[in-house]
């Protein structure tokens, strides 16, 4: 998706850029409290680059947004099945999930200069998992 990768060129995070992007497409806001939620988790968590990728845990949030739990009797199962999918989808994409492997071995080759190229096309992948869960009865 371009606009997550405008949204990167612009100063935003990975996790922010998705969540932005994708959320903005699928959910009728992303209120402040979100975006500031999704903040943290740019760079494998406070830019250490030593967890998750931030482009999975921003699709992460956009899955919960829309799946997720408002009270604990809720069932959870299409939560979760979306959020397998996504990540098992990244994985297969880019050979890693973690923000240190994605730079040592994804980051820098002809065409993924930069985390952005990365982050459009999580953000990519993140729509293909929604718009699969949209056409499912």
């Amino acid at each position: 998706m371009e606009q997550t990768r405008e949204y990167l060129e612009t100063g935003w995070h990975c996790s922010e850029g998705i969540l932005l992007a994708v959320g903005d497409h699928y959910l009728d806001e992303i209120n402040s409290h979100a975006l500031r939620l999704s903040t943290v988790f740019a760079g494998g968590v406070g830019g250490t680059t030593e967890e998750l990728c931030g482009s999975l845990s921003g699709g992460l949030m956009v899955i919960s947004a829309l799946y997720g739990r408002t009270d604990a009797q809720t069932k959870d199962g299409r939560c979760m099945a979306l959020a397998v999918a996504y990540r098992a989808r990244f994985l297969e994409r880019f050979g890693y999930i973690r923000c240190a492997d994605l730079k040592k071995h994804w980051i820098g080759k002809k065409g993924q200069e930069t985390c952005a190229e990365l982050v459009a096309q999580a953000a990519g992948l993140l729509v293909d998992v929604l718009e699969g869960e949209e056409k499912s009865p």
